[in-house]
């Protein structure tokens, strides 16, 4: 059980130490997109395993600095980053664009998931995991962020949307039952998750699980933060959920 002393919950930048805390997990490893960090020698592997991968740093928030690498038919790649597309003729030139955006800085190579659409716009789901005073971990939150078209990732702040997971899969065409199952299944990847973050430290207070629904009707939990944003959420016309948030805030000092 977490210290009576309240204060804000821990933060893990790292994206690769979060992603193998998943990976040690025998349930979430199933739900985990491969994932490796960035060298000449992975590159290679995964450009041959995967027609899509995502480029990520391995530190960084709001979906700043990912690119997106798609193979194509002749072999070659193209990578679009910032509404921008260059084009790498082997996977030797690949490697020297990729270099060209991480400079110095840790990157990760992870599977590409593609996204189902609801109306030409691709979405994830957040499913936001907090703690109360007890130290009892609820899943409060459970929405849709619709990507930007052209964009590369559906976060708020990169001209993405959200939305209520209802009406946006009753729109992709699942049916009520398809989406109480898949409601159901987020719930327990977002309790599995923060029991698996509580191993590490019990200074855990809140976690926000991005969650992929690929075209196939298949989960995948994209990555983990350890400091979900709530200011998005005052985008609702309703504010029950900004509201949840912040009274679930309050519990452990991060809202007053």
């Amino acid at each position: 059980m977490p210290s009576r002393r309240r204060g804000i919950s821990i933060t893990v930048k790292s994206k690769w130490k979060k992603t193998k805390w998943l990976l040690s997990d025998r349930v979430l490893r199933n739900y985990v997109p491969e994932t490796m960090v960035f060298t000449r020698r992975s590159l290679k592997r995964m450009t041959g395993r995967y027609k899509m991968l995502y480029f990520k740093p391995t530190t960084g928030t709001g979906g700043n600095g990912i690119a997106r690498i798609e193979r194509n038919s002749s072999g070659g790649f193209q990578v679009k980053k910032d509404g921008k597309t260059v084009r790498a003729a082997s996977a030797r030139a690949l490697f020297g664009r990729l270099k060209g955006i991480a400079r110095s800085r840790s990157y990760l190579l992870q599977k590409g998931i593609y996204l189902k659409a609801c109306r030409g716009r691709p979405f994830d789901l957040r499913m936001t995991m907090q703690k109360t005073a007890k130290g009892r971990w609820v899943p409060t939150l459970l929405f849709v962020k619709l990507g930007k078209p052209g964009k590369v990732v559906t976060n708020y702040h990169q001209g993405g949307r959200l939305a209520h997971i209802d009406g946006t899969l009753r729109r992709a065409g699942y049916t009520k039952a398809q989406t109480n199952d898949y409601k159901r299944l987020a719930r327990m990847l977002g309790k599995r998750t923060a029991r698996c973050f509580d191993r590490r430290s019990s200074r855990f207070y809140e976690l926000g699980l991005d969650v992929a629904l690929d075209r196939d009707g298949k989960l995948w939990i994209l990555e983990v933060n350890t400091r979900p944003s709530f200011s998005a959420l005052k985008s609702f016309k309703n504010k029950k959920f900004y509201r949840t948030a912040v009274r679930y805030g309050k519990q452990y000092g991060r809202t007053r």
